[in-house]
């Protein structure tokens, strides 16, 4: 099994092409001709990801969110992330990022969120009119109605546990009664005007930041912003079954891994009182 294989298969399920112009998806440190038996797939290229690969004798890493952003201006061993670029060279592990691709894709980010949540009648957030039509093309966030208008308590309470989020935060009275729901995974703060102009009554996302949010508040918009980690970890599992099944059609012997082991940056500690 080579790495250039679990390439193509990527770009089956999400083309690379349909990422964004400023994005690097694809192989970002290894040889597409190496050959490998296991893959993890993950969603952060950070350190827990990279010892559980290693611990998995993986010889290829599989991430939402690339290694390589910005351009490299050195390669020192004692910073991130040229140090995980070092350890990726030095361990012979392949590394791909499957990013905005994975975001529009119609199995990505965002349409296992909408899945998860049951929304009907969705059609995208935003788009490239140039990709309209094409199989494998969702656009990116999605707008559609749940089934039955909820309670806004009610519908942070079925975010939260569709998602494994202990905490959310919030901007919205929680006793209105909401139906129309637009959602974007990852960081989805700036498309706060764009959903309102759609008439929304809640739109669910990540990193929204402190003017958007007043400017929902403003708008009567209900927001939950779950982070941007817990937005996004939903499409490990189902990226890693269907490279597993695509290699048990090909006969491929390959073993794929969802990765279990990477936490939210974030977490939540409570102030102890001073008084």
């Amino acid at each position: 099994m080579r790495v250039k294989e679990v390439l193509a298969w990527i770009d089956e399920y999400a083309p690379f092409r349909y990422a964004e112009s400023w994005d690097r998806s694809g192989l970002q440190v290894g040889d597409p001709g190496a050959a490998i038996e296991r893959v993890l797939v993950a969603l952060d290229p950070c350190s827990a990801t990279f010892d559980e690969a290693e611990r998995l004798s993986c010889g290829c890493i599989v991430t939402h969110h690339p290694l390589i952003f910005a351009p490299l201006d050195s390669v020192r061993f004692d910073r991130y992330p040229e140090s995980l670029v070092a350890r990726a060279i030095r361990n012979e592990i392949h590394v791909v990022a499957a990013h905005t691709n994975l975001d529009v894709a119609l199995d990505g980010t965002n349409f296992q969120l909408m899945r998860l949540l049951g929304l009907e009648d969705a059609e995208p957030l935003d788009f490239d009119s140039r990709l309209l039509g094409e199989n494998r093309y969702g656009g990116l966030g999605c707008v559609g109605n749940l089934g039955v208008p909820v309670r806004f308590e009610d519908l942070v309470d079925k975010v939260g546990s569709v998602l494994g989020c202990a905490e959310v935060r919030v901007v919205g009275h929680p006793d209105r009664q909401l139906r129309r729901i637009a959602l974007c995974t990852g960081s989805g703060g700036g498309l706060v005007e764009r959903v309102i102009a759609q008439g929304v009554d809640a739109y669910i996302t990540g990193d929204v930041k402190y003017h958007e949010a007043r400017f929902a508040e403003e708008s009567n918009l209900a927001v939950i912003d779950v982070g941007h980690f817990s937005s996004e970890r939903i499409v490990v599992k189902p990226l890693a079954a269907y490279l597993q099944k695509r290699a048990a059609r090909e006969g491929a012997a390959l073993q794929v891994f969802a990765g279990l082991v990477e936490t939210d940056p974030f977490r939540v500690q409570v102030v102890r009182s001073r008084g």
